[in-house]
């Protein structure tokens, strides 16, 4: 579903403005579609459609603020022309287009001027798209050059920004021979009837040593020691010269903005002359193993990954045990997913006549065929997995002021993470997003940094209140609601059967109110009276809000909806964090059968729990580290499933 970093690639397509057909007439088009590109794919949705982002750029001042509209061929037939709803930024204009899977889609976008201005017509797809590594034979090493039958296979092109019908060599990879990826994609075009992209960027006789990330260490070096070196007598680390350039090409995609990894690679690391180079089983296990958890982490979110269970040398030399177990082995363990045994291809399916290591023609034609036959039922079972009813964003404590870093807290570069989920989000079809308390970590000015980020979200955007949001001079304190665009500091609304309750955790605060105030006063009298032990920057519950709240689980349980609440403070488990009146809190909602979960941000750690039925989740805060934190929630008959992205799990909460 990603297009982003594609922008400026089309000028390779459209060097020139000039003319467009539109219908019998040529007419004169200012504007020019720089996304989608020519022949891209955009990976496809559960919901079997992509969101595909529209972005034009025009030389002409006078079009921005123009009305524009858009129509799609699909199936060769042109749909009528639509409203394209957007924003112009100078003489630029974005927008986005929910489009079913298939291809070639054919875009075209139209202006109103003094004349009618129509842009060139472009080609794309949705459907699946595959990251291919690894070293020579994932890569354009075969003996003969293979190109897409079905028509419908595009690779991609990084470094030059554009997308084009798959045909060996294929760029990124190195070599320049045949390859299995167009043959692969007719393969898998054949089966879901869906176009399929590939990046390829396997690079030929490679070590898993040199995938590795910077810094990353092991006790022996590969053949080639370009990549790698040696740091003491019996340590060597690898110099990061390979992943850079692999993650970055994942990056454009965005979050699962493509299906999976297809990682074929091993023969460099077994059967190697000089023995002290060979790698044994259990580090070859544990460096890719590192390999594939550092790309989840860079990347914020579970990329699967297929491994081959490869290990072939020369002929007879063809298999190496320690190599092939280790890649077993991360099947065993679910960090890989099972990819083919290629060891099995052998005799006149290699080059030379059976000679060589890499493929021949018809070997290519095998290897695909035996990389299809993992990945169809793999894909054939996600597709068949149960869909969800809708869903939700949630972050928590993005903390953000213009200040030093302390500690963990990165409080700048908050800024860039909301911005980077925003864009994330707005590919998704969310009911809504709710940022759990803590949008900011100090000052009013703050607000304004980050509002417009927020803002620029497609699905409507709610908030709780933290404490952090109250760290402001006093005179702005009772604003803060208000500048947050809350109707009230606590409040409820329902999307189908559920109903979402927003509460209020600083009803009770030292740091929401002015210490000369009521609000002030009342607090330190029950914060003394009730002998609170929790820390007082936490913050309570009031007895009209818990009123409030009694009456909306009332309604909620005679209407039969089901309830999620939101809060910025956990009230489970036990923990320093939680509200002041957690125990009475928790008390209540055990009252209802409605109630199956409650949700909030605050303890930066993460945590969960479960108590009479209730799931009890904190989120972690997208402040700390280098990584970003954020959640998708979508919502099934039985169960809510919570994907993860940065440092945030991966979740299955059961309803009884």
């Amino acid at each position: 579903m990603r297009t982003v970093f594609f922008l400026l690639s089309s000028l390779l397509f459209f060097p020139e403005y000039g003319k467009a057909n539109a219908g019998d007439q040529q007419t004169e088009y200012s504007f020019r579609v720089e996304s989608p590109v020519p022949y891209q794919i955009i990976q496809r949705g559960n919901d079997n459609h992509a969101w595909v982002k529209v972005e034009l750029s025009s030389p002409k001042k006078e079009l921005a603020g123009t009305q524009l509209g858009y129509r799609l061929r699909i199936k060769e037939q042109w749909a009528e022309w639509n409203k394209l709803d957007g924003e112009w930024n100078k003489q630029r204009f974005t927008s986005k287009i929910k489009v079913p899977a298939g291809g070639w889609h054919t875009l075209q976008v139209r202006a109103f001027t003094n004349s009618e201005n129509i842009s060139q017509p472009v080609p794309f797809g949705v459907g699946e798209i595959f990251v291919v590594v690894g070293q020579s034979n994932s890569a354009n090493h075969g003996e003969v050059k293979q190109e897409t039958r079905t028509g419908l296979v595009s690779a991609f092109d990084y470094e030059n920004g554009k997308w084009q019908l798959a045909k060996d060599p294929q760029p990124g990879a190195g070599g320049k021979g045949g390859s299995i990826m167009p043959l692969l994609g007719d393969a898998l075009v054949k089966q879901f009837k869906v176009p399929v992209g590939i990046v390829a960027y396997g690079q030929g006789g490679t070590s898993v040593r040199e995938w590795l990330p910077k810094g990353s260490q092991f006790p022996n070096p590969p053949t080639k020691v370009r990549r790698v070196r040696q740091i003491n007598e019996n340590q060597w680390e690898s110099l990061g010269m390979i992943y850079p350039g692999f993650v970055e090409r994942m990056k454009v995609f965005g979050p699962k903005g493509f299906r999976t990894v297809i990682w074929h690679q091993g023969e460099s690391d077994a059967n190697q002359k000089d023995p002290s180079r060979t790698l044994a089983g259990p580090i070859y296990e544990k460096c890719l193993t590192e390999l594939i958890e550092k790309s989840r982490s860079d990347l914020g979110w579970e990329v699967p990954w297929f491994v081959a269970q490869v290990s072939y040398h020369v002929p007879g030399d063809e298999s190496d045990p320690n190599i092939r177990n280790a890649q077993a082995n991360l099947w065993k363990k679910g960090v890989a997913l099972e990819g083919p045994d290629t060891d099995q291809l052998k005799g006149n399916l290699r080059e030379r006549n059976g000679q060589g290591v890499h493929f021949s023609g018809e070997g290519l034609h095998a290897h695909a065929q035996a990389w299809a036959e993992k990945i169809i039922p793999w894909l054939e079972k996600k597709s068949r997995q149960p869909k969800y009813k809708f869903s939700f964003g949630a972050i928590a404590d993005c903390q953000y002021c213009d200040a030093p870093d302390g500690g963990d807290r990165k409080y700048s570069a908050s800024k860039e993470k909301l911005r980077q989920c925003v864009e994330h989000f707005n590919q998704e079809d969310l009911s809504f997003v709710i940022h759990l308390g803590d949008f900011i970590d100090r000052n009013f000015s703050s607000f304004d940094q980050l509002l417009p980020i927020y803002d620029s979200l497609d699905a409507p955007g709610y908030h709780v209140l933290g404490n952090h949001d109250f760290e402001v001079a006093d005179r702005y304190k009772n604003q803060v609601p208000t500048k947050l665009g809350m109707p009230s500091k606590y409040y409820d609304f329902v999307i189908k059967d559920w109903r979402f309750v927003c509460l209020d955790g600083n009803d009770l605060s030292f740091i929401a109110y002015p210490k000369d105030s009521e609000g002030y006063r009342k607090s330190e009298k029950y914060y003394r009276e009730n002998k609170i032990r929790s820390p007082q920057w936490n913050g309570g519950m009031g007895q009209k809000q818990m009123e409030w709240l009694r009456g909306v689980l009332q309604r909620a349980e005679s209407a039969k909806e089901k309830v999620m609440l939101f809060c910025h403070f956990p009230v489970y488990p036990a923990d320093p964090h939680n509200l002041w009146n957690a125990k009475e809190v928790m008390k209540l909602l055990e009252e209802f059968s409605c109630v199956k979960a409650y949700v909030n941000g605050h303890n930066h750690k993460g945590k969960y729990g479960i108590k009479s039925g209730i799931h009890y989740l904190t989120c972690k805060g997208m402040v700390d580290t280098d990584q970003s934190a954020y959640s998708i929630i979508r919502f099934f008959p039985e169960h809510l499933k919570i994907e993860g992205y940065g440092r945030e799990s991966n979740r299955t909460l059961r309803f009884d």
